[in-house]
């Protein structure tokens, strides 16, 4: 555990030394982008949802060929 008595939230016997911009909760460096600031979770919900929005957005776009 780090100094300041948080551990990851996926990994309990790792320092959860990285906080995410996102969800708040703290991380350990193997469940946090340091690019980003974003924890995995995040970064994988985030992409799902990018997912979702193009799919419905691809069938809007054929019904208004169609």
């Amino acid at each position: 555990m780090s100094m300041s008595g948080t551990s990851c939230v996926h990994h309990e016997d790792q320092a959860g030394d990285n906080t995410c911009r996102i969800c708040g909760e703290a991380h350990c460096n193997a469940c946090f982008h340091h690019g980003s600031g974003i924890c995995h979770s995040c970064i994988y919900k985030g992409l799902i949802l990018v997912l979702v929005i193009m799919v419905i957005l691809s069938y809007v776009a054929w019904y208004a060929i169609l």
